[in-house]
C-alpha cells in the first residue's frame, strides 16, 4: 500500500512540475507561450526553422497533457477515500478525461497541421496568393485548436473537474477539508482563459491561471506523502514493540 501511495504522489508531482520541460524547450525555440498569439507570417517561419524542437517540446507536452486523465482520476479516488464511486465522482473523472483529450487535440494541431503549413509556407514565394492562403489557414487552425485545447481543455473542463473534486472532498472526506475549500478559488482562477470565448478579456494569462491548479495538485501530492509517512509510523512502532523481549 505504501508503494502505491508513493507512486501516486510521484504521478501528481510529475503533473505539477513536468510542464517546465516543454516550456523550456518551446520557449527557447519559438518563444512559447507568447507564440500562441503570433500572426501566421511570424509563427510559421519560427515553426519551420525550429521543427525538431517543436516536435520534441510539443511531444513532451502531449504526454504530460494525456497524463492529466490519470492524475485527475487518482485525485478523485483520494478524495472519496474508501467509499464506492458515485455520480459526482464519476462526473469528476469524466471531466478530467475530457480535459486531457481536449488538451491533446489542441497540441496535435502544432505537431501535424501547423507543421505541414509551416513547410508549405517556406516553399511558397513571398507575397504570393499561395502564401496568403496558407497564413489564412493557419490563422483559422490556430483559433479552432486553441479554443479546444486552451479554452476548453486547460481552462473550462479542468476547472469544472476541480470544482467537482472540491465537492467530493467536502462530502466524502478522503482528503483534508481545507483542500476541498481551496479547490474552489483555484478552479475560479483556472477558468479565466475560457472567458475569451464569451468576448471577455481574461484578467490573468493562461500560465498564471494554470499554475494555480498545478500548485493545488502539488499540495495534494505533499499531503499524500505526509499521510503515508504518518500511517507507516505506527506500523514501525508496532514491529519494534513485537521484537522487544
Amino acid at each position: 500500500m505504501t508503494a502505491i501511495r508513493v507512486s501516486g504522489a510521484a504521478l501528481l508531482l510529475f503533473q505539477a512540475f513536468f510542464i517546465f520541460a516543454p516550456m523550456a524547450i518551446l520557449g527557447a525555440a519559438i518563444d512559447w507561450p507568447a507564440s500562441l498569439d503570433f500572426a501566421p507570417d511570424v509563427a510559421l517561419p519560427l515553426i519551420h526553422a525550429n521543427a525538431e524542437a517543436v516536435r520534441l517540446g510539443y511531444g513532451l507536452y502531449l504526454g504530460w497533457s494525456l497524463a492529466f486523465a490519470a492524475s485527475a482520476a487518482l485525485i478523485v479516488a483520494l478524495a472519496r477515500g474508501p467509499r464506492p464511486l458515485d455520480a459526482l465522482s464519476g462526473l469528476a473523472i469524466a471531466l478530467g478525461t475530457v480535459s486531457a483529450l481536449a488538451r491533446a487535440i489542441g497540441i496535435v494541431r502544432w505537431l501535424t497541421g501547423s507543421s505541414a503549413l509551416a513547410s508549405a509556407h517556406a516553399q511558397a514565394p513571398d507575397g504570393s496568393a499561395e502564401r496568403l492562403a496558407i497564413e489564412t489557414t493557419q490563422l483559422a487552425l490556430n483559433a479552432y485548436g486553441g479554443s479546444i485545447g486552451e479554452d476548453l481543455g486547460v481552462s473550462l473542463f479542468a476547472s469544472f473537474w476541480l470544482m467537482c473534486v472540491g465537492a467530493v472532498i467536502l462530502k466524502d472526506k478522503g482528503l483534508p477539508a481545507w483542500l476541498g475549500w481551496t479547490a474552489f478559488p483555484a478552479a475560479a482562477i483556472s477558468s479565466m482563459p475560457a472567458w475569451a470565448m464569451l468576448g471577455v478579456e481574461p484578467p490573468l494569462d493562461i500560465i498564471v491561471s494554470t499554475a494555480s491548479m498545478l500548485l493545488w495538485i502539488a499540495v495534494v501530492a505533499i499531503v499524500l506523502l505526509f499521510q503515508t509517512v504518518r500511517a507507516k509510523r505506527p506500523a514501525v512502532q508496532d514491529a519494534l514493540l513485537e521484537g522487544t523481549p
